[in-house]
């Protein structure tokens, strides 16, 4: 595994969503964190309204060299929500600079190593699996489900206690996609689990403790701009200061698996020898510290 515990930027690609506001405000701050490189973002699906969202984000940031893929650029559906024009103000329009998995094999080509977050079905990503012959070494995935066989009692959620498996938004997206991807051998490979996010909510009150740092970064100020419109539970604002500092959460090395539209883990030790695994969430000891992890260097 890597050691995050430096100053060093590392490169990141983020395949994202808009229907949930969380992306966008994970997106304000992996683009300007001093310890993350964003080079490029990939949407699902891509539609114009979704590409000019995320371009005018970048742009609010000064981060128009960030490169944007659309998964299908030719979608329609509107997918940006009321929430978005209140949090940043009117945006035009906008087409991608290429097709998801393009700008992915791009991104890899000059960035080998890079980090690959994604917070929406897994569809951008499984494209570039099927059309070339590169992937990620290093994934931190939204979804995914630790149960009463992963987790231990004292740190189960009251509303999953008694749930083996469960159903999870990003994995049921493409749940095709994801048993192929997560059955790939891989370096590393991080699953944030519905049952660790479910009880990570950012409270104005969490928001006071970053308010001192907010003029330091453009990113946070922007992020605190969204949280005072509304309070939420930020999936994939977790999964991403996870990506940032493992260190914070505690996790279980197990083998993801679907069964009957709902998702679960195997303990590793249980598999059949050949197996991928990955490493999924299990407990956050320290909420307020995760959040911190925004905070900028002074």
């Amino acid at each position: 595994m890597t050691n995050f515990q430096t100053n060093t930027k590392v490169p990141y690609h983020f395949d994202m969503e808009t229907a949930d506001p969380d992306d966008a405000m994970t997106l304000a701050i992996l683009a300007t964190h001093e310890r993350v490189n964003l080079v490029s973002v990939s949407i699902h699906p891509g539609g114009h309204d979704q590409i000019g969202l995320v371009r005018h984000i970048l742009n609010l940031l000064d981060r128009t060299d960030v490169k944007i893929g659309a998964g299908n650029p030719k979608s329609i559906a509107s997918r940006v929500s009321g929430f978005h024009k209140n949090w940043v103000g009117n945006y035009t329009d906008s087409e991608a600079d290429d097709t998801a998995a393009a700008i992915m094999a791009e991104t890899l080509s000059k960035f080998p190593d890079c980090s690959l977050l994604t917070g929406a079905a897994l569809t951008n990503v499984h494209a570039l699996q099927e059309t070339t012959d590169i992937f990620f070494s290093r994934w931190f995935c939204q979804g995914g489900f630790a149960g009463d066989n992963i987790v231990p009692k004292e740190h189960r959620l009251e509303k999953f206690d008694g749930m083996i498996t469960c159903p999870t938004f990003n994995l049921n997206g493409n749940p095709i996609a994801a048993e192929k991807l997560l059955s790939l051998p891989m370096q590393e490979r991080r699953l944030i689990s519905k049952n660790v996010c479910h009880g990570a909510i950012f409270t104005k009150a969490n928001a006071e403790l970053l308010i001192p740092y907010r003029q330091h970064n453009k990113g946070l100020d922007l992020f605190l701009q969204a949280v005072s419109i509304k309070e939420k539970a930020l999936h994939d604002t977790v999964a991403a200061l996870l990506s940032i500092d493992p260190s914070l959460a505690l996790w279980k090395e197990v083998i993801p698996y679907r069964t009957k539209g709902q998702w679960g883990c195997r303990e590793a030790n249980e598999h059949a020898a050949g197996e991928a695994t990955s490493l999924i969430t299990t407990y956050i000891p320290d909420l307020a510290a995760l959040w911190m992890v925004m905070k900028p260097g002074e």
